[in-house]
């Protein structure tokens, strides 16, 4: 029986000269809009048709990602009369030849141990472990292992990365490598494209869309040293304000920005009555006759009402996974061109901290990126200046002129 497979783009086909070469170890770079997952299912298709009686493993970091691919391959191949069983609960997919695919989870990875294989795809590799893969694919593929497939977008400089310069010398056979690139996918989606290189931080967008190794790895704010500055003065203009609201352990802050993006003033407190926070919050707003952004989710629609009867000129912000990429996006990209500036770690060292720990992470389920701090750390800070700069570049139009003064410390 032959089987014909889709045409490929130059990238795939780059990859699948690497998947038929001598080399174990196979690494493909392979970021947004270039076709990962479909290579990938058609590498697990090449196997198990040109090789009965194959034992192969699609690993992915979360169920979810398991699960996905498996049910499109099979919807792809189920009429075609070579498959055997179908085992949704094992994740498991036999063929009439005896090759049988195993779609896994490194979620709980000792699960896998014990198991035995003769191919493997480690899906989205950057995000695996690397214990993981050293302590509980390995093993699986030592003995009767014939090639493993790492594709993946980067994520920093870690073992991903180290297995891409390893197929890069020839002082090492056993090792292959290569990169896709979006502008070789026909399908290429024009759209998300420009959406993206207009909204990603440059280091994001090169890590997500152009596959490069970059040095900030998943920080989204690099070089902030640039936009510090070591004494307050005045505000210029008009002062925003916005407001992000802390929950449990963490902190509710107000950060003041006025209308050339420098900080002027900056609240932050935890463990107190909402009422007194709330008074206090009041008080500073006043001081700057600032137009204020609060976040509404939760807690929020309360104090807001509470800021709202004191001061007239005050505006919801909702947060959701869209408009927080939207602010956070903005911010790094105007602190990288200085259109934003800082206090110094000497004048107010919790923002420039947590801003050197915020990180994004890419869900290759929804295709979306998420921002956060590295737990365990705060993101109050920066989600408060996030909401300072998105009010000030939105609400020009509101309120009234801040009065001169020195900022409050």
């Amino acid at each position: 029986m032959i089987v014909h497979g889709p045409k490929l783009h130059d990238g795939q086909l780059r990859a699948v000269e690497l998947i038929k070469g001598p080399s174990k170890y196979v690494t493909v770079v392979a970021p947004r809009q270039t076709g990962k997952t479909f290579f990938s299912l058609q590498a697990l298709l090449y196997w198990s048709l040109n090789e009965p009686g194959a034992v192969i493993f699609f690993c992915s970091p979360t169920y979810q990602q398991a699960k996905k691919p498996m049910e499109e391959l099979y919807n792809a191949i189920a009429s075609s009369g070579i498959v055997k069983s179908y085992n949704r609960s094992d994740f498991r997919i036999e063929l009439k030849n005896g090759s049988v695919i195993h779609f896994k989870s490194t979620e709980r990875a000792d699960n896998l141990r014990g198991f035995t294989g003769t191919h493997m795809v480690v899906d989205e590799a950057a995000y695996h472990a690397e214990e993981v893969w050293a302590s509980v694919l390995k093993p699986i593929m030592l003995v009767k292992g014939k090639k493993v497939l790492f594709i993946s977008t980067p994520r920093g400089n870690n073992w991903f990365k180290r297995m891409y310069d390893l197929g890069q010398s020839q002082d090492n056979p056993d090792y292959a490598s290569c990169r896709m690139h979006y502008s070789e996918n026909p399908h290429l989606d024009l759209k998300e494209l420009e959406e993206a290189k207009r909204t990603l931080p440059e280091h994001i967008f090169k890590a997500e869309y152009e596959g490069t190794f970059t040095d900030s790895g998943s920080t989204v704010f690099n070089n902030i040293e640039n936009s510090m500055f070591d004494k307050w003065t005045p505000p210029t203009g008009k002062v925003y304000v916005g407001i992000d609201l802390g929950r449990a352990n963490d902190y509710t802050v107000a950060t003041f920005i006025d209308s050339t993006g420098k900080i002027v003033d900056i609240y932050r407190e935890n463990l107190q009555d909402w009422s007194k926070m709330v008074q206090e919050i009041i008080v500073k707003i006043k001081k700057w006759n600032a137009t204020a952004l609060i976040e509404v989710n939760s807690i929020g629609d309360v104090v807001f009402e509470l800021i709202k009867k004191s001061w007239s000129d005050t505006h919801p912000f909702v947060t959701s996974n869209k408009s927080k990429n939207e602010i956070i996006e903005g911010l790094a990209i105007d602190l990288n061109n200085g259109e934003v500036m800082i206090p110094s770690e000497k004048l107010f060292g919790p923002l420039s901290f947590e801003l050197a720990v915020f990180e994004y992470s890419y869900s290759p389920i929804t295709r979306t990126i998420k921002y956060g701090a590295a737990s365990p750390f705060h993101d109050d800070t920066v989600m408060s200046l996030s909401i300072a700069n998105y009010c000030r570049k939105t609400k020009k139009s509101l309120g009234t002129y801040a009065v001169g003064g020195v900022a409050l410390r």
